[in-house]
């Protein structure tokens, strides 16, 4: 095999688009415009792999902000990685991962986040699973929220109005939430607000709720619906993404999004793992959930990535990194963590924890216990240096990804 790697040339989007969609299974929508794709991908951060003159790798990364404990920092984001069938287990996806990673590290990102489309995947590349998230299904008929409804209102709007409240309601909540992306223009529209028929799935065009309490508009829900008549309606809604900068908003768009007509089946693929939504109602239980992986971290730039992020509590550390993937980053960092701020630098001093740096990425937005990890073999310390790294690293609220990317 006469392997290279490369970015690709505007022209040669069409195939690259096309061999994407085959690396999944699928082919390209002909009812499909690609151009909200063109839009937000960037042609000097895709990642193809030639076999001679054939495409049989894709992949690429966009250009993030992301929402850190305490702060925000650059990330790459990992997408759109495939390789055709006929050239599985040919070394083609650990090349394409080594000139992804070599591109962010050359930008200066410290940081590269994924979507995992196999979990078993991105962890021998260094990745670590740092966020969940509950997939939750409701019978809206059994649901009862315990205490007394918003004073403010839920209204439906159109797209165009939708918008830029949404925006608004977006960058007041995300850097409250480590997890969280910035969006640009680009993104909102090819993104959040494309709603082409085809893409329904049978579902109706998306539904914007916005609700207005004292202050303006502070939070929204997307959502589409699906008839479904046997001998009583058995409609289902499907949400898309529900943000509420405030209780209020919160409460409120539940009980809209349960108490429509016809439409009892009410479903949700991405709530936060510590969302207050059974805590609202009568019965917790009637808020079935499902767990699931979710955003995915790889720390590419040590230093820099922690000391990029806020900790709640005061301490000394070092860590012994191992990283098979980019072993220049293999060694100890002191971190330093206090009231005058954070500090992080290699060491001579030996290590109090020893760790892969996949095991540092799950750790690093804050939503994992170091003593799970610890007695899973993950982490590697005593009980005392344990438990200064949980109390370092632990961070309200837990981390969450709105999004697949």
């Amino acid at each position: 095999m006469d392997l290279t790697v490369r970015p690709i040339e505007e022209s040669e989007f069409d195939t690259f688009h096309a061999k994407m969609a085959r690396g999944f299974g699928g082919d390209p929508d002909p009812k499909d415009d690609p151009s909200f794709f063109r839009e937000i991908i960037e042609f000097d951060r895709t990642v193809a792999a030639f076999d001679g003159d054939e495409m049989v790798g894709t992949g690429g990364a966009f250009s993030f902000d992301l929402t850190v404990p305490g702060g925000v920092l650059a990330m790459a984001g990992t997408t759109i990685i495939s390789v055709q069938p006929t050239h599985r287990r040919r070394g083609v996806l650990r090349a394409m991962m080594k000139a992804h990673l070599e591109e962010v590290r050359r930008r200066g990102e410290p940081l590269a986040g994924l979507w995992a489309s196999e979990s078993s995947i991105y962890g021998r590349f260094g990745y670590g699973q740092a966020t969940d998230l509950h997939q939750v299904k409701l019978d809206a008929g059994t649901i009862e929220f315990s205490g007394d409804a918003p004073a403010g209102a839920v209204r439906l709007v159109e797209p165009d109005e939708a918008r830029a409240s949404m925006k608004t309601v977006y960058e007041r909540i995300r850097p409250t939430r480590p997890g969280m992306l910035s969006r640009s223009e680009a993104w909102w529209t090819g993104r959040m607000m494309y709603d082409p028929e085809h893409r329904r799935r049978g579902r109706y065009a998306k539904r914007f709720a916005v609700y207005t309490g004292p202050a303006g508009v502070e939070g929204y829900a997307v959502y589409r619906q699906k008839d479904k008549w046997d001998d009583f309606p058995e409609g289902e809604i499907r949400v898309s993404e529900l943000m509420a900068a405030t209780p209020d908003a919160h409460e409120a768009l539940w009980r809209y999004l349960t108490r429509i007509d016809l439409f009892p089946r009410v479903e949700y693929w991405n709530l936060p793992v510590d969302d207050e939504l059974p805590w609202r109602v009568v019965e917790a239980r009637r808020v079935r959930r499902q767990v699931w992986d979710a955003l995915w971290i790889r720390l590419v730039d040590i230093p820099r990535a922690l000391q990029g992020r806020s900790y709640r509590a005061e301490g000394r550390l070092v860590l012994g990194v191992r990283d098979p993937f980019m072993p220049d980053n293999d060694g100890r960092y002191l971190l330093e963590a206090g009231p005058g701020g954070v500090t992080c630098a290699r060491t001579s001093d030996d290590a109090d924890l020893e760790l892969d740096v996949s095991a540092l990425g799950a750790l690093y937005l804050g939503g994992r216990s170091i003593s799970t990890l610890a007695r899973a073999g993950w982490v590697r310390g005593d009980a005392v240096t344990l438990a200064t790294a949980g109390a370092l690293f632990a961070w309200d609220p837990q981390p969450w990804c709105p999004e697949i990317f």
